[in-house]
């Protein structure tokens, strides 16, 4: 432990922000520092809010001096990381490529234990006979049930095995949802059984609130199959971008396995590589809520191809129970409070002047993070998102006041991209299309408004190019395809499966796309989707 004057002199000098940071650390090391970790003691250049880690603060700090925003002095100093005697978008590269080398650690066991990145769990799923003909029947009265039935489940990771009995489990998905056996008005058929890929949510805690029904801790999780995508890798790959990139707000997501057993069956039912998905829920929050500020506001479910921030008539607004383009998450029975806020916002983001909307929404919002979410979600190429086809995002709201909040973009279901184009509404061809003019400004005007102020669209284009440049592990097309050829070496013996579908591997996009020759591994300059993006966004100004 520090003697008492030595603690005392360092957690003043720590506290006052205009220190130079080499000064910092020649003090650090002059009371021998023995209280902190070792880690910490080590001065990392790209440690620009010196706190130990290099993570998304950094980012945001060096932004903001780029920004000319008002920093202290410490942070002003520390900016450079480049050392070449000015703050510029070097050194926010330079900062992301030291974060993405690091890798920001899980910070809590239990989703470490679930979200085990080079693991490939397996999750076994038993249900009783009666209770798996509720389920099919559940589907054949309203296919988008979320009623719930009963089932035991075994979760595997390397040698250590939890099983959690009686938990919840459903049926999820929008067009990805099946009848997960045989068809309509058909109740199980043992030994002969016609299985069907489709999503399930498993609630581990659903009909037991304890310890005991969680998997170390979570409560909750999603698996998705690869409905449309034969490459077996589109959303995981998006969602470890993005995580990668400094977007705290990504959910988590990697492989697993799934298996079903009906009560009665010889054998269990191998439904296939799927992935384990974290949902965006109130759980979600609490893990971010140091981020977030607070974990108590509203969370908005945004979709139905409607949610342009623009329109917000009385019918669009609901609960879990109903289908609406802005469906209340969080704090369900203040529906009337939430819906007043989130009109603030839309009335906010489609009225105000140029320079009052500029002011607003960095008041409102982390402009970079939401920035640095777009570029990524544009380079991937997905249509199906809030820019093009006002769909698939949440919104959050720090608070539940109806002016004094933080507004933070969450995007989610990522399996139409990295090629898998389709003609909607602006997009062509979304290799090729630009991503200054990604959807339609005037439907969906967040993204297109922000663009308009010089300073944050030339972050946008810089973080475009980050995202591709060669040697940052990031999106480039050396760095993509050894990970893709790495997760297909995991992957490859468990795929074929006894689910009615194609069961192999193919380097393809989706079947339902307009541009079939779009291909991932390959590596031809005018269809490769990597090259192509890289092209377009390296001819950005």
């Amino acid at each position: 432990m520090l003697p008492v004057g030595a603690k005392s002199l360092y957690l003043q000098v720590m506290n006052r922000r205009w220190i130079h940071r080499a000064w910092r650390c020649v003090l650090l090391l002059a009371v021998g520092l023995l209280a902190r970790p070792a880690a910490a003691d080590v001065c990392i250049v790209e440690d620009v809010t010196a706190d130990g880690a290099v993570d998304v603060d950094d980012v945001n700090a060096v932004v903001n001096v780029v920004l000319r925003r008002s920093v202290g002095a410490a942070v002003q100093a520390a900016s450079d990381v480049t050392g070449d005697g000015c703050v510029d978008i070097d050194d926010v590269n330079a900062v992301v490529a030291a974060m993405v080398t690091r890798r920001h650690h899980e910070r809590r066991t239990g989703y470490d234990y679930v979200w085990h990145y080079d693991a490939l769990p397996e999750v076994h799923i038993a249900v009783s006979l009666d209770e798996w003909n509720r389920l099919l029947a559940l589907y054949d009265a309203d296919r988008l049930t979320k009623e719930h039935i009963v089932a035991d489940v075994r979760f595997i990771t390397g040698t250590d095995t939890t099983t959690i009995a009686q938990a919840g489990l459903r049926l999820r998905g929008n067009g990805s949802r099946r009848r997960p056996e045989g068809a309509y008005g058909e109740t199980h058929v043992a030994g002969s059984t016609v299985w069907h890929p489709t999503g399930f949510g498993l609630n581990f805690a659903k009909f037991h609130r304890d310890e005991a029904h969680t998997l170390s801790g979570i409560r909750k999780v999603h698996l998705r199959y690869f409905y449309h995508d034969p490459t077996y890798v589109r959303e995981l790959f998006c969602y470890r971008l993005l995580a990668d990139y400094g977007v705290w707000t990504a959910p988590r997501d990697t492989y697993c396995r799934v298996w079903v057993h009906v009560e009665g069956d010889e054998r269990e039912a191998y439904y296939g590589v799927y992935t384990i998905l974290e949902p965006i829920d109130e759980h979600y929050l609490a893990d971010r809520e140091d981020r977030f500020g607070s974990a108590d506001g509203y969370l908005w479910k945004c979709g139905q191809g409607v949610a342009d921030l623009r329109r917000t008539g009385d019918s669009w607004f609901g609960t879990d129970h109903d289908e609406a383009p802005y469906v209340l998450k969080t704090r369900t029975g203040e529906l009337d409070q939430a819906k007043r806020q989130l009109r603030a916002f839309c009335d906010s983001l489609n009225t105000l002047g140029d320079a009052d909307f500029e002011r607003w929404i960095a008041r409102v919002s982390d402009v970079p993070l939401l920035l640095r979410t777009y570029a990524t979600v544009v380079a991937v190429g997905n249509w199906d998102d809030y820019w093009n086809n006002s769909n698939n995002y949440y919104l959050y709201f720090s608070t539940t006041d109806a002016e004094h909040y933080r507004m933070f973009f969450i995007p989610y279901d990522l399996d139409e991209t990295l090629g898998s184009s389709l003609r909607v509404f602006a997009i062509t061809d979304t290799g090729r299309q630009d991503p200054l003019h990604w959807g339609m400004d005037e439907r969906n005007p967040l993204i297109a408004r922000l663009l308009r102020v010089d300073v944050w669209r030339d972050y946008y284009v810089q973080c475009l190019k980050t995202l591709v440049a060669p040697g940052g592990g990031l999106m480039h097309y050396d760095a993509s395809v050894a990970r893709i050829r790495a997760w297909h070496e995991l992957i490859a013996p468990h795929v074929p499966s006894d689910v009615d579908r194609d069961n192999v591997l193919a380097d393809l996009p989706s079947k339902l796309g307009n541009q079939p020759l779009y291909r991932l591994l390959a590596d031809d300059p005018q269809w490769n989707y990597f090259r192509v993006r890289a092209a377009v966004i390296d001819s950005l100004p």
